[in-house]
């Protein structure tokens, strides 16, 4: 039998089709980029160095920049002094970047060699990796990633599994962790690459195997732009839950004037004072906390933190346009005095704006302000939390404590500790090798045989964020560590006189005072995220973990 020599070629061309592939460093640019400002400003014309040339791809504008630069190398001068012989050596740094724009208008750009450093960063859609990687990754072949993890210990974790693994088993339990970058087998039959298993590498580019013919690969991009838009597969939900907005995204200049109005007004429900615990290096006790750098000569000292309606004042006349240099400029430090000096500083000075917590909902997206950053929330994702908090918040604690009216906190942890048969630890350190600098508070109240209550007044619901790192700190260490254990038995065997010889850890008790229940709608998201995550890492160690609402007395 005599081959269809027309088959044939048909057959050939597409196995070509499928072979004529090579991996590729490819970005997507946000919206409104063009393909003069998708680069940076030193590259958008030709120059000695580089040739900058307009084209077309398949009837699609394009522009290619290309070229080197030649540098002498940085150590030859350091030869010369300890040889005394000179060498004339030079590095050649190569690039290339290809700029192509879709019927979309959206501009793509591929890049080798140094031709990243050519795009402008400004423009570049971070998210977009991740996205792809969230629609076509195989859910059971994750092979590593590098996350954020949002809590007091403003930890970069990364992990890999070079057989392949789930996203929970490389330890991400999608509760405040930014996936920063990840690589995943994945399988996307559209591209021409075809039905086989590929690697995808995502960051703040995607690296895949892409076509090298013009017609194909400006299929190849239409195929991913359309994969961006689909759902989130199974078992892959946390790359996208929480996406940290880089300082560049075109979006953060309208988040920042929302936060200069929330300032600029007396409507202030979504913004809040929260502690930076991701910040702040505290080694000691904190009695008093000092503002500076408001530049009018005020002495402004707070027992704790400042509230937010002291901002709002602080901002009343300052000038628009200087309010976001100011929130840099101005920092807090923490003492452990009620009368700071320069030998009282327990933390390193923090900028205002890592103080402040914010919400807005902005074209139907959730944005928040954490530690001096913008993250986009996912509707799903925040409905899972508040279910989480919801159930959190419903378990009663096993001690119900006295109400709280007018007193200051100590006096009242000293009255609560005798209403409750316990003892007040409130500021009475203990010591350990890890925390020998300033020592732990193991907590303000404890009731025999082993409840730790922790005691905050909730003056904004932001309040609660210092609660949580305080009591999360204690009690990890308590649980984990055997000299804090030890060092703490022998404080409760002093403090009663001998009468407890073996203090446990069962239960710690966050207490917040506040004429209103702390629930769901009162908790800013990321101190729901932290209570979360404490709540999960205690019971882990078998510590119950409860909320309560200590309320003021009644009136008469």
């Amino acid at each position: 039998m005599v081959p269809n020599r027309n088959s044939s070629i048909v057959v050939t061309r597409t196995m070509v089709e499928i072979v004529a592939t090579k991996r590729t460093t490819l970005y997507r640019m946000l919206e409104g980029s063009t393909l003069e400002t998708a680069l940076t400003e030193a590259r958008r014309e030709s120059d000695d160095d580089f040739t900058v040339t307009d084209l077309t791809m398949e009837h699609r504008p394009a522009r290619l920049v290309a070229g080197s630069i030649a540098t002498s190398a940085k150590w030859a001068n350091d030869v010369k002094i300890l040889t005394g012989h000179s060498v004339s050596l030079s590095n050649s740094s190569p690039g290339a970047a290809l700029l192509i724009q879709d019927m979309d208008k959206i501009i793509w750009a591929l890049t080798w060699g140094t031709g990243f450093h050519f795009l402008d960063s400004e423009q570049i859609d971070f998210g977009f990796g991740s996205r792809v990687v969230a629609r076509s990754a195989l859910p059971s072949e994750v092979k590593s990633l590098t996350k954020t993890v949002l809590d007091h210990r403003a930890r970069v974790d990364r992990s890999s599994m070079p057989n392949g693994s789930t996203i929970r088993d490389l330890g991400v339990d999608g509760y405040g962790e930014v996936v920063s970058r990840i690589e995943a087998k994945a399988v996307i039959g559209d591209l021409a690459v075809g039905d086989k298993v590929i690697l995808l590498r995502a960051a703040d580019s995607l690296n895949v195997p892409l076509a090298k013919s013009p017609e194909r690969l400006i299929r190849d991009l239409g195929v991913l732009a359309a994969l961006s838009h689909r759902p989130v597969l199974p078992g892959l939900e946390s790359l996208e839950q929480l996406i940290a907005l880089k300082p560049q995204d075109s979006r953060v200049p309208a988040l920042d004037d929302k936060l200069i109005d929330a300032l600029l007004s007396s409507q202030t429900q979504r913004l809040g004072v929260s502690w930076p615990h991701e910040r702040l290096d505290v080694y000691g006790p904190v009695m008093s906390a000092k503002v500076t750098g408001l530049g009018d000569r005020k002495r402004r000292v707070f027992e704790q933190a400042p509230e937010i309606s002291d901002l709002i004042e602080w901002f009343a006349d300052v000038p628009r346009q200087e309010i976001l240099d100011r929130l840099r400029t101005v920092k807090i430090e923490l003492h452990s005095d009620a009368e700071p000096q320069s030998n009282t500083l327990v933390s390193t000075p923090v900028p205002l704006r890592r103080w402040l917590a914010f919400e807005i909902e902005d074209d139907n997206q959730r944005f928040c302000l954490h530690d001096g950053n913008w993250y986009r929330m996912d509707d799903q994702y925040l409905a899972r939390i508040d279910e989480r908090v919801s159930e959190i918040l419903a378990e009663p604690a096993s001690l119900t404590l006295p109400p709280w009216g007018q007193e200051k906190e100590d006096a009242y942890n000293k009255r609560a500790a005798q209403v409750l048969s316990g003892y007040c630890l409130d500021k009475k350190l203990i010591t350990t090798p890890l925390h020998s600098r300033g020592g732990i508070e193991p907590c303000d109240v404890f009731v025999a045989p082993g409840v730790l209550i922790h005691v905050k007044r909730g003056r904004q619901s932001s309040d609660l964020s210092h609660l949580l790192a305080q009591g999360l700190v204690s009690t990890d260490a308590l649980a984990r560590d055997e000299n804090a254990r030890s060092a703490w038995k022998k404080r409760i065997l002093e403090e009663s006189d001998g009468a407890i010889e073996d203090a446990q850890l069962k239960e710690v008790i966050l207490a917040v005072g506040s004429e209103r229940p702390v629930t769901v709608d009162t908790l800013f998201t990321f101190t729901k995220v932290n209570l979360v995550k404490q709540f999960d890492a205690l019971r882990y160690l078998g510590v119950q973990v409860h909320v309560a609402t200590v309320s003021p007395p009644p009136q008469d």
